[in-house]
């Protein structure tokens, strides 16, 4: 059995299903995982090994001297880390691989392959590309003769990537959700008179663009339809979301249900007749690059209506596997909820092939298998 370090500054954030989902399905791999910050210890994966370590005043020194001038962290460099000294005194015979959550994340990992001296890897997930390599051009230039290669989850990502010179191979590996749990219910229309139920995921934050779904629900409702929408998840908006349900008078029409657990929020996907996934182009240049709320409810048979921004586009083809809307507007979205209300058997076949194409791209056995390959390559 070959061993794996996953290193990522914080473990398990609840928003970061696609690294556990990652760690838990490993086979030919014994995961191990290396973090500053060990939170939601109910989430560790029954099959991976943790371990935290504190972070040194000079590590964070190093890191943001490397933003500013790389003399300066080559002088700093010499100075050991707590996690290096760990690693090397008690793991350092098990490692073969190193797998580095995010690129930020990398300027840390270098160091434990300097020390190990085995194949590194590194998975970026959009922030770390749209946003922090926005501010700082060069930052991931530095590390290529590091790393053996880059994963991103979408095409979208590694053509941003390719843009912040980094010279080594980049490979597009969905990563996904275990299609056995989810399993496919067929679209069945509302009858009249009953409610008609949307459902969106997702945290509370600007790139989401739940505002827009609450102002498509004040369109549809102005229109005669019958409309609720719940909004699952948490996020820094609550209040101003809150307040635009208040403004519009949706007090029952729209439902914030706050975090919850994956079961409930199954229920409420299977208990819906439309997800809608209203994202964004932030003004700091963030945007969706895939979204696996969305990703999720293809699996269990909700039509989906999207934003075309970031990677969103690679699954949701419009008018095959979903229907795309422009961004940062409600009425295209209550258009084409109307569209799929009054139009059943587009729903019903858009929906079958939503479910076709996760089972052909986003199963994470398969995309777990994929990866290990590219690890064993380099054994």
């Amino acid at each position: 059995m070959n061993y794996i370090l996953h290193f990522h500054d914080t473990f398990f954030k609840i928003n970061e299903t696609f690294i556990r989902r990652q760690i838990a399905h490993h086979v030919k791999f014994k995961p191990i995982c290396l973090c500053f910050n060990l939170i939601n210890k109910e989430l560790i994966p029954e099959n991976a090994k943790i371990y935290s370590i504190p972070r040194s005043p000079a590590d964070r020194l190093r890191f943001v001297s490397s933003l500013i001038s790389q003399e300066l962290s080559n002088m700093l460099s010499k100075i050991p880390s707590f996690y290096e000294l760990y690693v090397k005194d008690s793991l350092w015979k098990k490692i073969d691989v190193i797998q580095t959550h995010f690129g930020h994340n990398i300027f840390y990992s270098i160091r434990l392959k300097r020390r190990l001296k085995i194949p590194m890897f590194a998975f970026f997930y959009g922030y770390d590309v749209l946003v922090l390599a926005r501010r700082y051009p060069r930052i991931y230039k530095y590390y290529n003769e590091y790393l053996e290669k880059a994963f991103v989850t979408s095409e979208f990502l590694k053509h941003r990537l390719k843009e912040c010179e980094v010279d080594i191979p980049i490979q597009v590996n969905r990563l996904g959700v275990e299609i056995s749990e989810w399993p496919y219910k067929d679209y069945n229309p509302p009858k009249v008179n009953e409610w008609i139920r949307i459902v969106n995921v997702g945290r509370l934050v600007e790139v989401k663009g739940q505002e827009y779904l609450i102002g498509a629900v004040k369109i549809l409702k102005s229109r005669g339809y019958k409309i609720k929408a719940i909004i699952i998840g948490d996020g820094p908006r609550k209040r101003i979301l809150k307040y635009y349900c208040r403004k519009l008078g949706l007090y029952e029409e729209v439902k914030l249900l706050g975090p919850l657990q994956i079961e409930e929020i199954k229920n409420c996907l299977y208990s819906s007749d439309f997800f809608v996934f209203p994202s964004v182009i932030c003004r700091n240049g963030h945007v969706e690059t895939l979204g696996y709320a969305c990703v999720e409810a293809m699996a269990a048979g909700l039509p989906v209506v999207a934003s075309n921004v970031g990677g969103i586009p690679e699954y949701v083809i419009h008018n095959e596997t979903g229907l795309l809307v422009q961004p940062r507007s409600s009425r295209p979205i209550a258009e084409a909820i109307e569209d799929l209300i009054n139009n059943p058997s587009k729903a019903r076949r858009i929906s079958r092939k939503a479910r076709q194409l996760v089972e052909s791209e986003f199963d994470i056995k398969k995309n777990i298998e994929k990866l290990e390959l590219e690890y064993s390559k380099y054994l």
